[in-house]
């Protein structure tokens, strides 16, 4: 089935505006995601050691010695 092309409704003149909005939201989207990448990562080190307490490897030994 063939499709009809989208027709545009800009402004004469203004064609390239579309693309240049198009360029403009994907810098922006890409400069809050590089932002966002470099904020400080939380500390884990309290997560990580409760489950490291409460693996089953670890069992009867540590801070939960009746594991299981």
């Amino acid at each position: 089935m063939k499709r009809r092309p989208v027709e545009s409704h800009t402004i004469a003149g203004m064609e390239a505006a579309v693309t240049q909005q198009e360029h403009a939201a994907a810098v922006f989207a890409g400069e809050e995601l590089t932002a966002k990448l470099l904020e400080p990562l939380q500390d884990i080190s309290k997560r990580a050691g409760e489950m490291e307490r409460r693996a089953p490897l670890f069992f009867g030994t540590g801070d939960n010695p009746g594991l299981w």
